[in-house]
């Protein structure tokens, strides 16, 4: 076996590992598991929409309105859209309000971009932009920030120093009463699989460390959606959902978003990846992310209502 390949299967077994003891107390009994009481009882779990599945031209407040009158339970802004809202010069915590006044909430703002920084030189330079981003996450109510790394390196990001960084964030995220979550992406070396980032996640040593898993990134890179037994369920922030185009292929490269379709249109056994979260009592939110142009281009009251009933059929399913 090659070295680094050896290093590579001691990390994912090292992370697999902790991840499993982290879940001893978890039982596994279908009795204790939650009935479906979301979307009229089709789903066990809160759905929400990753607004940048709906066209940037479309304003962060209209695509919350159309969110809600759709059936969400819940929406995922981009910090892109809390800062061109704030520079409008509305309020972040007003906006809030009418979510929750539209009876949804925020579990989680997408992202912290750069913040799970390759060094501490990095981090350091751009801590005050992490910071203004994760106030703006808390003022629209978010739980959670989503927890992002430096794009563009060709050199595999450092789990230790990705460790420290993910600490500092956790750190500074608790004046905002938020917890962060990592991401894994397929096109970034070292950050791969859903293995690196619980790995970086447990390395931190922080109690309430958070990893994200996606199901298209996963299939991407042909991640066993079984890991996802492995889990503490408090340690998944949110669920991103999505199927993958009949043709895509699984793949390391940049760019492969536009292939995100709506699931049962797909190849992805969507279901192999529910199960398990309902087996571990997952309560948190499956949320539809769907980068696709074709889909921005579409009437978007039109397209939510297609949406959100493939999405319940699926959930239905579990």
């Amino acid at each position: 076996m090659k070295r680094r390949d050896f290093i590579k299967s001691a990390i994912t077994a090292s992370a697999t590992t902790m991840a499993l003891s982290s879940c001893s107390h978890v039982k596994h009994d279908h009795h204790s598991i939650k009935e479906k009481t979301w979307q009229s009882g089709n789903s066990p779990w809160p759905l929400c929409l990753d607004t940048a599945t709906l066209s940037k031209d479309i304003p962060l407040e209209t695509k919350i309105e159309l969110a809600a009158a759709a059936g969400f339970d819940a929406i995922e802004p981009w910090d892109k859209e809390l800062k061109a809202h704030e520079d409008q010069g509305k309020s972040l915590t007003d906006l809030a309000k009418k979510v929750k006044d539209l009876g949804m909430f925020v579990p989680s703002v997408i992202g912290v971009w750069g913040s799970l920084a390759p060094d501490k030189e990095t981090f350091n330079q751009e801590r005050d932009i992490h910071k203004n981003r994760l106030r703006m996450i808390s003022e629209i109510g978010a739980s959670h920030a989503q927890i992002i790394p430096k794009f563009g390196r060709k050199e595999a990001l450092n789990h230790y120093n990705a460790a420290w960084a993910y600490s500092e964030i956790c750190q500074m995220a608790k004046e905002y009463n938020l917890d962060p979550g990592i991401i894994f992406l397929n096109f970034v070396p070292g950050l791969e699989y859903l293995a690196d980032a619980v790995h970086i996640a447990l390395l931190s040593g922080e109690r309430k460390a958070q990893v994200i898993p996606d199901t298209f990134h996963m299939f991407l890179t042909e991640d066993s959606p079984n890991s996802l037994y492995n889990l503490n369920p408090n340690m998944i922030s949110i669920f991103q959902f999505a199927d993958a185009a009949k043709d895509l292929k699984p793949s390391k490269k940049a760019g492969l978003d536009k292939h995100r379709v709506l699931p049962g249109d797909g190849q992805i056994d969507l279901l192999s990846y529910l199960k398990p979260l309902k087996e571990i009592n997952y309560k948190g939110c499956i949320s539809l992310e769907l980068y696709n142009p074709e889909y921005r281009k579409r009437e978007p009251k039109a397209f939510l209502a297609e949406a959100i009933e493939k999405t319940r059929r699926v959930l239905a399913q579990v």
